[in-house]
């Protein structure tokens, strides 16, 4: 009787509890937002959201780490049931009101760029794997050492001790990346066994397979690493039974197969989960990607995960309907040996086009497509032709065309030569080498603008064009 009096007591409290995430001056601007499933953080649950007029976002209490992407930058709050919380951002400072607000703001200070960039630029700086051992195992102790002396409650001491870890496991194994991959797993015995103890070490620091990493945004790319790296290339080659990867798809089907045999549950279920959406959200449309997802479902048929999963399975369903298609009368093929941009360009005498430079694999150019239809009904109203030029591979051919229809890319369409490719890099090349999506004008059979701007950038695009009318 005392404990049900107990619940009803704290239940007002639980139920009115909330976090609002505030934006001062902003109004209606874009969010994204990452409530945890079950306590855990997952990249399916991410999810578009929108500030109120006066700049608020509230939502229920979730416990775990609630975190908000605004203008390319990442807010944390670790949340405790029942508790309620406000972080507010004004210009560059952030304000949290919370119980633990210093554990907060510390949460929000730490720095924790891109692991790559950083494991390369210490490479780079010293080879040796000992020093760069020192140099990051004493970056962490710093990142951890206000959290040690902060009055903090043990479950926010674990989540933001195992966010930091991983992150430093990750970077120290990036260290060693670039000998690993030059490797003769036959001749360099010694190095091999030399790269093995790197590998301990960083395990030491973070096991991957510790279902506690499952908390911290900071474990999808160290799993993914480690599935690579360990589990499907050095581990293999150490054993003597590595094979090199022919098909482009071997990148997801050889780190599915390592989820499914390296990791026991409850980890096995979250990193399939994750590694279906994650195939999903790259565009492939790969056909392999609903035998997973079904078998996914025969496997956890309550898994809390399969409603973040269904979005993106429908899409690749819905593009293997559409690529049974014909072409529309809309699409036409430019099937001339075209060896140069100007060539090209002259095929379209006394005519206006917008040009559009894009790949299959290009995930940016894909999203651009979302902008299309506005896009096309200013074409055809002020007669100006599109042109979609493809820098793939002989390879996707097929993916190619399959493309086309799926997104409905009404106009003009070539896959570039080698020839072409090379005038193509020359003309819209910069430094780095050629970026797309990449935009330009013809008019009257020759370039006016070689970097018009995109789609969904649709008023300055329009003014743009106009010019040319």
């Amino acid at each position: 009787m005392r404990s049900l009096l107990c619940f009803l007591l704290l239940c007002p409290l639980m139920l009115s509890a909330q976090i609002t995430f505030k934006v001062e001056g902003a109004n209606r601007e874009p969010v994204r937002v990452m409530q945890p499933l079950n306590g855990n953080y997952h990249i399916a649950a991410w999810k578009n959201d929108t500030l109120s007029n006066n700049g608020e976002l509230v939502l229920p209490n979730q416990p775990g780490t609630n975190e908000f992407l605004y203008k390319q930058k990442i807010y944390r709050l670790y949340v405790r049931p029942g508790k309620t919380y406000v972080l507010t951002i004004n210009k560059e400072e952030i304000k949290i009101q919370a119980d633990d607000e210093e554990a907060q703001l510390a949460l929000n200070r730490l720095s924790l760029p891109f692991y790559q960039t950083v494991a390369i630029k210490y490479y780079k700086e010293d080879t040796i794997f000992a020093h760069n051992k020192i140099r990051v195992l004493a970056e962490m102790e710093q990142q951890l050492q206000p959290f040690h002396t902060l009055n903090i409650d043990q479950g926010f001491h674990r989540y933001v001790e195992k966010l930091i870890k991983v992150y430093y496991a990750n970077l120290l194994a990036g260290t060693f990346m670039h000998p690993m991959t030059k490797l003769d797993f036959n001749k360099d015995q010694a190095q091999v066994k030399e790269i093995e103890t790197y590998w301990k070490t960083v395990f030491a620091i973070a096991d991957p397979r510790d279902p506690a990493s499952m908390t911290v945004n900071t474990y999808f790319d160290y799993a993914n690493f480690c599935n690579t790296w360990y589990f499907t290339y050095f581990l293999p080659g150490s054993k003597g039974t590595y094979k090199p990867q022919v098909l482009d798809d071997e990148y997801w089907t050889r780190k599915y197969d390592a989820i499914q045999s390296d990791y026991k549950e409850p980890l096995r279920e979250y990193l399939t989960a994750q590694w279906i959406y994650a195939i999903t959200m790259e565009g492939g449309f790969q056909s392999f990607a609903l035998d997973w997802y079904n078998q996914f479902q025969a496997v956890y048929p309550r898994s809390i995960y399969t409603t973040y999963l269904r979005n993106g399975i429908n899409n690749i369903r819905d593009y293997q309907k559409k690529a049974k298609n014909d072409f529309a009368t809309t699409q036409h093929f430019i099937e001339d040996s075209i060896n140069n941009f100007d060539q090209l360009a002259a095929k379209f005498k006394g005519k206006t086009v917008y040009v559009d430079l894009w790949a299959t694999w290009c995930g940016p150019c894909r999203d651009e497509f979302a902008y299309n239809n506005g896009l096309k009904q200013f074409l055809k109203k002020n007669n100006i032709q599109a042109l979609y030029i493809s820098i793939d591979a002989d390879a996707v051919d097929q993916k190619w065309k399959d493309m086309i229809k799926y997104y409905d890319l009404q106009g003009y369409h070539i896959r570039a030569s080698g020839k072409l490719m090379n005038d193509i890099r020359n003309i819209f090349g910069e430094s780095r080498g050629l970026a797309i999506p990449r935009y330009a004008i013809i008019k009257d059979g020759k370039m006016v603008l070689n970097n018009a701007k995109r789609p969904s950038d649709q008023e300055a695009l329009y003014k743009q064009i106009e010019r040319f009318l």
